[in-house]
């Protein structure tokens, strides 16, 4: 159960957007924001979040009037809390559920978001302790082909799918895309001002599409 009490209520990008989050759980952070930023969607389309932890993405997405809202969640605290967040703040209709994305079945939405889990399971050392912020990291529940299965699946054709992840899988990345019958419309990389490094990439994949792909200028963090 939702305890209010030790939630802490931020603002996302907009001081007037905001969304309850829990402390000792997986915040919403920059990709979420640049994920934000990077997606387009339109009045009266399906949006579909993957793994949508407190639901601050659908909860970002409401403003631009969408038809209707789904998010999923595995995680059941994570869950609570995007349900109690848009009882909150969102007004359009908007339906959570609490299943793993491979579980999910419904009709096929017109845009999928996602800033899934980043890390593989072989890069998470025996000794470490699976907290739950380790659980919003790494891909215990989903990896990286089931986010893209899932998301070909779930998406209607030319359906437009928005996700944030790690520039140093973007071979692993276009190579399941492709696998699945994405072809990339956009990229955008983001760099980290202090160590000059690329820390994320940013993509705009269309089902079924035929369309060459536009490189974005470049976001300095």
């Amino acid at each position: 159960m939702i305890n209010e009490k030790e939630l802490r209520l931020d603002y996302f990008i907009d001081p007037q957007r905001k969304v309850f989050q829990d402390p000792e759980h997986f915040c919403f952070n920059t990709d979420t924001r640049l994920l934000a930023q990077f997606s387009h969607i339109k009045k009266g389309e399906t949006v579909l979040d993957i793994g949508t932890n407190n639901g601050v993405l659908l909860v970002y997405a409401s403003q631009f009037a969408p038809k209707k809202l789904i998010g999923v969640e595995v995680l059941e605290h994570s869950y609570e809390l995007a349900c109690f967040n848009a009882g909150q703040f969102i007004k359009q209709e908007c339906e959570i559920i609490h299943a793993p994305i491979q579980d999910v079945s419904i009709d096929p939405v017109d845009v999928i978001l996602s800033n899934p889990p980043f890390f593989e399971i072989r890069e998470l050392h025996p000794d470490t302790k699976i907290t739950k912020r380790a659980l919003g990291r790494f891909e215990i529940n989903c990896t990286l082909e089931e986010l893209i299965s899932s998301a070909a699946r779930l998406l209607k054709s030319n359906g437009r799918f928005y996700f944030v992840h790690r520039p140093d899988r973007i071979f692993e990345i276009f190579l399941m895309l492709g696998k699945y019958k994405f072809s990339v419309k956009r990229i955008q990389v983001a760099y980290d001002a202090r160590s000059r490094g690329a820390k994320s990439l940013l993509v705009e994949a269309i089902k079924d599409g035929h369309t060459k792909t536009r490189i974005e200028d470049s976001v300095w963090i």
